[in-house]
């Protein structure tokens, strides 16, 4: 990771009941970038060193990913809920002395960044969310065409283990075609990030995690964000980046996250899904603004 995160230190630290690897460089108030499936923490390398300079920097692998604890799922498919990843990142920014900090969050990394802001009203300063939708709405949209598009939200959320049987069957396959076809036209990967991305996807413990998150998606992640709708909302000032080539930003993004959030705005990049390797000088403006 040397050659990506010039001058990042690694950390091992606590979590709520499992410990987190996280990346940490700079200096100024804290901001913790959280990846999304099916990457790692690896995904920031092209923003991170751009905002050391402003932030204390902070990109941890979320449970289940990467470097950090991959504990078993449950039979309520708790362990890898937003709700309990959420905590993962409020114990690991205690354990650094921030009672307060900005959030990004990039697909499922997002998920836990809202829900964080829904659950620890006070703690997100700022909420970055990239390229989601609330998980609710990604499951009341789910007509056939959708299902399509979006196959895995269903493949992977089936019962232990025939996903991770599958995967485990052609881990770099189901990965290459994934990364390759939610990026943008012509958008190649940094050969460094991509074999971090094949070393820590094809680790069984890591299938079963992931799968277990989108178990999660779609019991009681959906559980809870129906829970909140019309009850509760995200205070504090959130702001949305899509990729023009990607699901999310033909679905009125701003207009479904104004239902969420008291203060939303939504920027649109000409990029797929992996906006923060596909447009890092924009990614690292977008979240450098005050």
């Amino acid at each position: 990771m040397g050659e990506l995160f010039r001058g990042f230190q690694d950390h091992r630290l606590p979590g709520d009941g499992v410990t987190l690897s996280a990346l940490i460089a700079g200096s100024g108030p804290p901001l913790v970038l959280l990846h999304g499936f099916p990457q790692t923490r690896t995904c920031w390398h092209a923003v991170a060193p751009q905002l050391t300079d402003r932030f204390t920097v902070i990109c941890p692998d979320l449970r289940g990913y990467g470097r950090s604890d991959k504990p078993p799922g449950d039979p309520a498919h708790q362990t890898y809920s937003k709700r309990q990843m959420a905590r993962d990142i409020v114990a690991m920014m205690a354990a650094l002395g921030h009672k307060q900090f900005a959030l990004a969050g990039h697909d499922r990394g997002g998920r836990v960044g809202y829900r964080l802001a829904l659950d620890h009203p006070g703690v997100v300063t700022r909420l970055f969310l990239l390229d989601i939708l609330p998980t609710a709405e990604m499951w009341r949209q789910m007509d056939a065409g959708r299902a399509h598009g979006s196959y895995h939200w269903l493949w992977l959320a089936q019962p232990a283990p025939l996903p991770e049987t599958s995967l485990a069957g052609a881990p770099a396959a189901f990965l290459d075609h994934t990364l390759r076809t939610w990026a943008g036209p012509g958008f190649a990967f940094d050969p460094a990030a991509l074999a971090d991305y094949h070393a820590c996807f094809a680790d069984p413990a890591a299938l079963h995690a992931q799968c277990e998150d989108y178990r999660a998606g779609f019991t009681t992640d959906r559980t809870d964000d129906e829970a909140d709708r019309g009850v509760r909302r995200i205070a504090c000032p959130t702001s949305l980046l899509c990729g023009a080539h990607y699901g999310v930003a033909r679905r009125n993004p701003l207009a479904i996250w104004q239902d969420w959030a008291e203060m939303v705005d939504c920027h649109v990049l000409p990029t797929g899904h992996f906006l923060a390797e596909e447009a890092p000088e924009a990614v690292a403006e977008w979240l450098g603004k005050k």
